[in-house]
């Protein structure tokens, strides 16, 4: 009886945490930065992977925007002070 109660407090131990990817529901992920105008400089993978256990995203993405120049139609998008 020993293993069965020391495997459940190591259960109990790791509170709401999948056992498979280790993360908590409410816990960060850490970053997948996709940049397609830099293809080299993006995340290596899918982005939008989940955990085949709990089904929650192994990441989170960050997907890099760039707006046209200041000079060009539509371009400028926020000045800083």
């Amino acid at each position: 009886m020993g293993s069965i109660d020391s495997r459940l407090r190591r259960l109990e131990e790791q509170g709401n945490r999948c056992s498979e990817c280790g993360h908590a529901p409410d816990e960060r992920r850490p970053p997948a930065v996709v940049d397609e105008e830099c293809p080299d400089k993006s995340f290596d993978g899918d982005p939008y992977e989940t955990c085949g256990r709990c089904g929650r995203p192994l990441y989170v993405v960050l997907r890099v925007v760039y707006d046209p120049p200041a000079g060009e139609e539509g371009g400028g998008g926020y000045r800083w002070p």
